[in-house]
Formats: structure tokens, sequence, C-alpha cells
């Protein structure tokens, strides 16, 4: 992708639409810590390294995001949506 031209903005929309965002950032450090690695730079390994900690972090923090929205909507006693393949599900 040219540097100058920036990819779709991704809204996050609800649960899934965070979990998206975290996903595509989790990859996108994962790729950039596999290109530190091959373009031969100075500090290649540093700066992979560098790369799969971010990716890390982002997929703690959208975990513990989840975490808390939960505990959030079981104090304020608001029942959890539907999953989406519970509301597929054919009725038993």
């Amino acid at each position: 992708m040219p540097v100058l031209q920036a990819p779709p903005r991704i809204e996050p929309q609800g649960l899934a639409g965070r979990r998206a965002v975290a996903a595509a950032n989790a990859r996108w450090f994962r790729a950039l810590a596999w290109r530190a690695l091959r373009d031969g730079h100075p500090n290649g390994a540093l700066r992979a390294a560098n790369a799969r900690a971010a990716a890390w972090i982002v997929i703690r923090q959208a975990q513990r995001d989840a975490l808390v929205r939960h505990m959030a909507r079981a104090a304020l006693g608001t029942p959890l949506p539907p999953r989406q393949a519970d509301a597929c599900s054919p009725a038993a």
C-alpha cells in the first residue's frame, strides 16, 4: 500500500467492531515485525520484538475492555445481547 494512501477507517460499532479493530491492529504490528526482521536495517530484531510486544498489548487491552464491559453490564443489571451463534441456531 502506498504511504500516502490511507485505508478506509474502521468505525468500532459494538463489541464486534472493537474486536475487528483490535485484530486489524495486531495483524498490522505482526506484519511490521516480519518486515523489521527482513528489511536489513540496523536493530531489526529489536524493532521486531517491539512490534510483537505492541501486538500483544493491543490484544490484552481488547480483552481487558471486554471484561470491563461485561462487569459493567452485570453491575447495571442489563442483560447481555444474544450471541450471533445463539440467535441463529435452530430451536431444539
